[in-house]
């Protein structure tokens, strides 16, 4: 697979996940946040799970990986239910870019932790500047946007729950990769088991579930494309890539969020709103760019 090709496929797979917030905004007068999240990944874990077949399970076999699978797994079950709600409650901007600047520092704090490998002074920067940026971004002024004001505190604390399971879930899957398993298994085993909860959760919500058109079609784009089809194009494309050009991607899916955020759905921020989302998005760089430097040593 040539570098070009590997780059647009993962492009294409950060694009699909900035659409999801907008996606289950346009349904969220007939699909609560809980429920796109238990079907999303519920469902979208069962199709991982059997796309990675018996190399998925036999993993599971290995009592070494069995914690790291565990702690994946009730990650990826966090996951949605935290970053679905959280984006309802605070915006579909305010969502997206706070769980994707978390993740990435949490990743970061469990390689210090579990592997002894201690950030550097760029890392500090990082967190420094996005914490200073959630601050600024809790106490700006929010015009015109999708959160309920007196439950917004409530949905930015979930989001940045959605990002300490993303980053978990991240580093889980890295750490399974890392002792020979093809990236399809990995991902199988632990959406796969991740998705058993959340099926259960599925089940109590379908009762209040509106059958409609636009429900159906919503859902159905959530767990095909930025579930299944974004994880595929990841997994293929992310084996071709130098981790410069992966800094450059990471940052394709809050641009698309925010912009359809904006456009779309019609969220607004203060100065001080302003401030901080672009806080947190440095941040975001200033982290990539610390893994980057890492690696390289």
């Amino acid at each position: 697979m040539s570098h070009t090709r590997a780059t647009i496929m993962v492009a294409l797979g950060a694009s699909l996940w900035g659409t999801t917030g907008t996606v289950a905004y346009l349904i969220s007068d007939t699909v609560s946040a809980v429920t796109v999240g238990a079907i999303t990944m519920g469902v979208g874990g069962v199709v991982l799970a059997l796309l990675g077949g018996r190399r998925a399970l036999a993993l599971w076999a290995n009592p070494s990986l069995r914690p790291v699978l565990l702690a994946g797994a009730a990650a990826v079950t966090a996951y949605p239910l935290a970053f679905y709600t959280g984006m309802s409650l605070a915006g579909v901007a305010v969502g997206n870019i706070v769980a994707l600047a978390t993740g990435p520092l949490v990743g970061a704090v469990l390689e210090w932790r579990l592997e002894r490998d201690p950030p550097g002074a760029t890392w500090w920067w990082a967190l420094l500047v996005g914490v200073a940026g959630v601050i600024v971004l809790a106490t700006g002024e929010r015009e015109l946007t999708t959160a309920d004001p007196t439950l917004w505190p409530v949905g930015l604390g979930l989001s940045l729950l959605a990002g300490v399971a993303y980053g978990t879930f991240s580093y889980c899957l890295s750490r399974i990769i890392r002792t020979g398993a093809s990236s399809l298994s990995a991902t199988g085993a632990v959406f796969g088991a991740g998705a058993v909860p959340l099926l259960v959760v599925m089940v109590t919500q379908l009762s209040s579930l509106q059958w409609e058109a636009s429900s159906v079609t919503g859902l159905g784009y959530l767990v095909t494309g930025p579930m299944v089809i974004s994880y595929l194009l990841y997994g293929q494309g992310l084996t071709h890539l130098s981790s410069s050009v992966v800094l450059v991607i990471a940052l394709v899916e809050p641009a698309v969020a925010t912009l359809l955020a904006v456009g779309v759905v019609g969220e607004r921020f203060g100065p001080l709103g302003i401030a901080g989302l672009v806080a947190i998005t440095i941040a975001v760089v200033l982290a990539a760019r610390a893994r980057t430097m890492r690696q390289r040593h």
